[in-house]
């Protein structure tokens, strides 16, 4: 089940549902303990892979390289240069560039209504449940 609260717009002043986070995050030990579970893989030996993974993409997309796992989507570099255009073709150089971030595009599948569905998008099963717990930044963040 996928929690939501309301939240009022500051610009509208306008409300909406938003989803609500809850809990602690899922750290790398209960991934590797799940995927244990589902495979098999020991979990020390899931979390060891877990583990070198950022490493090993660093190191792909440090060579200009997509990163794509099957079923999850791709990942890749995306430069950020807002604010300091040039004119011509001629004047553009890598100085220009002010950040770095990662892009993550989700994989997608043609689902039996002739559309897609994300990767990381929940199935058609899930419910929305309003929340009632507290109000908290760690407890209750929302998207």
């Amino acid at each position: 089940m996928i929690f939501w609260r309301r939240i009022q717009q500051a610009v509208n002043q306008l409300w909406y549902p938003r989803s609500v986070t809850v809990g602690k995050p899922v750290e790398t030990q209960e991934l590797a303990e799940r995927i244990a579970r589902e495979s098999t893989v020991s979990s020390a030996d899931t979390r060891a892979v877990l583990r070198a993974l950022p490493a090993v993409m660093v190191g792909f997309m440090k060579e200009s390289r997509s990163v794509h796992f099957e079923g999850l989507g791709w990942f890749r570099y995306a430069t950020t240069s807002a604010g300091n255009g040039v004119a011509t073709r001629e004047e553009v150089s890598s100085d220009q560039i002010t950040g770095l971030r990662v892009q993550f595009t989700p994989d997608r599948f043609r689902n039996t209504s002739g559309g897609y569905t994300c990767a990381l998008a929940a199935d058609d099963d899930v419910t929305f449940t309003e929340w009632q717990g507290e109000e908290s930044d760690e407890a209750a963040s929302g998207d």
